[in-house]
């Protein structure tokens, strides 16, 4: 039985890390995670399950990859403040520090609005500023916190790691690397 992070690895695969690391440092990571996303959602099907949670996992793991390969400081899959948290960037002390300067992204398992809303809710105890929390989700959906939609028609998401870049660029603690191909 193929597994999520087996479709996932082989697109990266197929797309090639150089070029990955080449449409980074260009500023064009949008068309690499277009690309790589694109090519996996066919294969989803072939896992079954629950068709959000899916490629919300999707999303999660592309987003984990292009996280370390952009070289963008992260902690994932931590916790503050009893609230779960899938990625804070920079970190948790920052958030707790500076939430100005610091980014919280969640990846809606759901397409059930009421659980996604309750989860900004819990997030928000520890990131008051909503535009500092960027939600992935299956479709779009209305929210005050910053959407990332998964739909084909609306794929705002693979602008993550632009933005998430674009965020970093003007703040004293980020630890952003500038690489060379």
């Amino acid at each position: 039985m193929l597994e999520l992070k087996d479709i996932l690895y082989q697109a990266i695969s197929d797309y090639e890390e150089r070029r990955i690391l080449s449409d980074i440092a260009q500023g064009e990571s949008s068309e690499t995670i277009n690309a790589i996303f694109s090519h996996c959602v066919p294969n989803l099907d072939k896992i079954g399950g629950n068709k959000p949670e899916t490629r919300g996992a999707l999303a999660e793991g592309l987003t984990h990859y292009m996280l370390t390969v952009a070289l963008i400081p992260s902690q994932r899959k931590t916790e503050l403040d009893s609230v779960d948290i899938d990625v804070a960037v920079p970190d948790t002390k920052t958030l707790s520090l500076s939430p100005e300067d610091a980014i919280i992204i969640c990846f809606s398992k759901t397409d059930k609005v009421q659980e996604i809303n309750e989860q900004v809710n819990k997030i928000k105890k520890i990131q008051p500023k909503s535009e500092n929390i960027w939600l992935v989700t299956d479709k779009p959906i209305s929210s005050d916190a910053k959407i990332y939609s998964l739909d084909k028609d609306q794929f705002t998401f693979a602008n993550i790691i632009n933005d998430l870049i674009g965020f970093s660029a003007g703040k004293k603690q980020t630890k952003l690397k500038i690489f060379r191909i």
